[in-house]
């Protein structure tokens, strides 16, 4: 067994790696392989009776004595890919899968219900346990693993991955009521996590690791867009109320997560085919992404966080020092020092600042002329927004104007 001690100390980073880049299961296995009905979630288990997880193939490839890899495509049209790590009568394994090729069809469920007999068993949980397995390009994902095992198992690098499909197999599916309940509890459980990561990571604000969660839970809501206009609409209008939701939970002030959430329901009204829902998701999370980053008050004092909201959602009326002092029932004074020390920089630069950025996105989003934007950011005196403009965005606003045409 001396030959899979550095592998099994490099396991947790292995796993790390691949289920970081592919979202994929990566499990170590030792003799007597207890639960190795998790290398496929219990899909098989569940749709035939004693099933056996050893093919004629690998077990000749265990006394052989020797290292092997296999990339093993089943009947129920998914893969993994199995490596063997160590030598002997009972040899360790890494199992990695089960995952769909992105290069592929998506699996006929009605077909696969029929080439295996499988009458008793639901459609949408066939549906879902589809939807629910990573989509990676095969290729890439046996190349990466193969990568990592030769840099700690030198032997690898002689080695190269078998093919074994048993996609031309039919088996009869024996029911049991259980199993099929104890899958159908796996699959939600999965959902359900995949869900809570992704609205952890958008409330961060943080775009990358949001982008990396989102496209799995997109992978899973694909076929639902794609299906129908009023399916696709479904879908975009409940990914909406979890990003609103998760936002309302948060620092965020509740008017401008609110008024996202108004937006994109108008949006999703106005659809007119599932093509043009396709886009949206990315859009939308990276829309709740950008919200909770700009506007997370969470590292500010409760009093600091009051003055930011207040001045964030009266820009086109009067912003003194005295009437927002006033507003919060505070001393003039007080909230000048305490915003000043906080924020290193006076009330009045901030009003300024967000009075000048207001106006910019009404230029990037809207053809409204100068004056309307002055207005609209509570600043009447033409010539002064003019100044204020240049002052921050080194340009006058007719000028920002034209460059944006």
């Amino acid at each position: 067994m001396c030959q899979s001690q550095n592998i099994s100390d490099a396991f947790p980073f292995i796993k790390r790696i691949l289920s970081s880049a592919f979202r994929t299961d990566v499990i170590w296995f030792s003799y007597p392989y207890e639960n190795i009905r998790r290398i496929d979630w219990g899909f098989r288990d569940m749709v035939w009776e004693n099933v056996d997880f050893s093919h004629p193939s690998i077990t000749s490839g265990i006394s052989s004595q020797k290292l092997k890899m296999y990339i093993i495509r089943s009947s129920l049209d998914f893969y993994n890919i199995i490596a063997f790590v160590s030598t002997g009568e009972h040899p360790d394994f890494i199992s990695v899968g089960p995952v769909r090729d992105k290069n592929s069809y998506s699996p006929d469920t009605r077909q696969l219900q029929k080439n295996h007999v499988m009458r008793d068993i639901r459609q949408d949980t066939l549906r879902h346990f589809y939807q629910m397995l990573p989509l990676v390009n095969i290729s890439d994902l046996v190349s990466t693993f193969h990568q990592l095992l030769q840099e700690y198992l030198p032997a690898y690098r002689e080695i190269r991955p078998e093919y074994l499909n048993f996609s031309a197999e039919k088996h009869t599916f024996v029911p049991d009521r259980e199993k099929i309940q104890a899958f159908s509890y796996e699959i939600a459980e999965r959902l359900q996590n995949l869900v809570d990561t992704f609205l952890e990571t958008l409330s961060t604000g943080d775009t990358a690791l949001v982008y990396q969660h989102k496209k799995a839970l997109l992978d899973y809501f694909r076929p639902m867009v794609e299906d129908s206009l009023g399916t696709a609409r479904g879908y975009l209008t409940f990914l909406n109320a979890l990003c609103c939701g998760k936002l309302l939970k948060t620092q965020v002030h509740p008017y401008h997560t609110l008024k996202l959430f108004s937006s994109w329901y108008n949006r999703i009204s106005e659809l007119q085919s599932p093509e043009q829902a396709w886009m949206l998701p990315y859009e939308m999370a990276r829309k709740y992404c950008l919200l909770a980053k700009n506007h997370n008050l969470s590292e500010y004092s409760y009093l600091t966080r009051s003055i930011i909201n207040y001045v964030s959602l009266h820009l086109s009326e009067e912003l003194t020092l005295s009437v927002i002092s006033g507003r919060l029932d505070k001393n003039p004074s007080y909230v000048s020092g305490h915003f000043q020390k906080e924020m290193g920089e006076s009330l009045t630069e901030y009003i300024h600042k967000e009075r000048i950025r207001a106006s910019l996105r009404l230029f990037n989003t809207t053809d409204c002329s100068v004056a309307e934007a002055a207005n609209s950011v509570g600043i009447h005196d033409l010539g002064y927004f003019t100044r204020l403009f240049k002052k921050h965005v080194n340009c006058t606003p007719s000028q920002y104007k034209k460059m944006l045409k």
